[in-house]
């Protein structure tokens, strides 16, 4: 059982009596990094040949309060990772090595997703046992502690592959602070020997109010918006119109749960399935930004619930079609998913993209 015990302990297990010795001198990570699995897991025992040659070998991220995961996958700690993590520490411009290890393989499978061009690798404990990278970004992804993402062959292993610097991303709730758990002893290992190492994330969502823990907040924040009966969309009315009061988009005005036949109305350009959709008297986008003069539109909005969404085959399809029309009628769209971040941002950058080639066209 690997994920319980390492090759060493096995042995050990099958043939108690075979004679083993610790080989005690250790040469790969930061003696800070290496400091934590020498205490927690070796009795003290090894010694550390290596130097301490940065300012903060130890780091950890939290994000915002809310209850982010997704089964085994967290969007929000993989955007704090590329949002904040990587551009904050520099990582990308300092010739070094970065790896991000995650305990559960659909979320190294997603952060591969937004590597890009970047010299980065993720892949999960168990794949970077006898490895090593300069840097080590660990996306722990639950939001409360289990047996699994604190197994302490998993955490030693995870952070012993770091040489330079080791950055633990943890859910922003104080069960992964104040627990008796691996995963609690190394905050706390990092806590003591530099307390302002352990970073608040900035990166927020509009759909945070969703959690229980923002009910006051949401509460306030929609007092005055009731538009529709899901409090996804009020959110988002309540962001939109922060946003359109913006002195450059008062030509932009927006309405909501607009019938896509309305929208499209020539459909020349449609196979069967999709103007069968576009008629369907039910279909419609959830917001349309449209030219306050010509009433010609702007940009589509669609909110996308995540459980609804993206573990719904058949409404993913629908998405797919919908998405189809769009492309074939070039109306910009910008899917917002409940359990992404910086709406406001996205919003504002395509919009601005809209209207600079606008611009340019004139």
């Amino acid at each position: 059982n690997y994920s319980e015990k390492s090759l060493l302990t096995s042995i050990k297990t099958l043939y108690p009596e075979v004679p083993y010795t610790l080989l005690k001198e250790h040469y790969r990570c930061n003696p800070k990094i290496i400091g934590f699995c020498n205490e927690k897991f070796y009795n003290g025992e090894l010694i550390p040949l290596t130097e301490n040659n940065i300012d903060n070998p130890l780091m950890v991220y939290k994000t915002v309060e809310g209850n982010h995961a997704r089964g085994k996958f967290n969007q929000r700690e993989l955007d704090v990772i590329f949002d904040e993590v990587i551009p904050k520490e520099n990582l990308q411009n300092l010739n070094e090595s970065i790896g991000i290890i995650s305990p559960y393989r659909l979320q190294a499978n997603e952060i591969r997703k937004y590597i890009g061009d970047l010299d980065i690798e993720a892949d999960t404990v168990h794949k970077f046992q006898g490895r090593e990278k300069d840097n080590i970004i660990i996306s722990t992804v639950s939001n409360e502690m289990n047996d699994f993402i604190s197994n302490a062959n998993l955490i030693n292993v995870a952070v012993s592959r770091a040489v330079n610097r080791l950055i633990l991303v943890v859910s922003g709730n104080k069960e992964f602070i104040e627990t008796e758990s691996n995963i609690g002893d190394l905050i706390r290992y990092i806590s003591y020997n530099n307390v302002e190492c352990i970073k608040e994330g900035k990166v927020n969502s509009i759909f945070d109010y969703l959690y229980k823990s923002y009910n006051d907040r949401r509460l306030e924040l929609l007092k005055n918006t009731n538009k529709s009966r899901y409090d996804s969309e009020n959110l988002m009315v309540s962001l939109l119109e922060g946003i359109l009061e913006d002195e450059k988009y008062l030509s932009i005005g927006y309405d909501m749960h607009y019938p896509l036949r309305n929208l499209i109305r020539d459909t020349s350009l449609l196979n069967d399935r999709e103007k069968s959709y576009v008629g369907n008297i039910n279909t419609h986008v959830d917001f349309i930004l449209f030219n306050k003069l010509d009433k010609s539109p702007v940009l589509v909005i669609e909110v996308d619930g995540f459980k609804y969404h993206d573990e719904n085959e058949a409404q993913l399809e629908r998405d797919k079609i919908k998405n189809s029309v769009l492309d074939k009628y070039e109306i910009p769209y910008l899917r917002l998913k409940t359990n992404g971040s910086n709406e406001e941002n996205k919003v504002r950058k395509v919009l601005n993209g809209i209207l600079k080639l606008e611009g340019n066209r004139k």
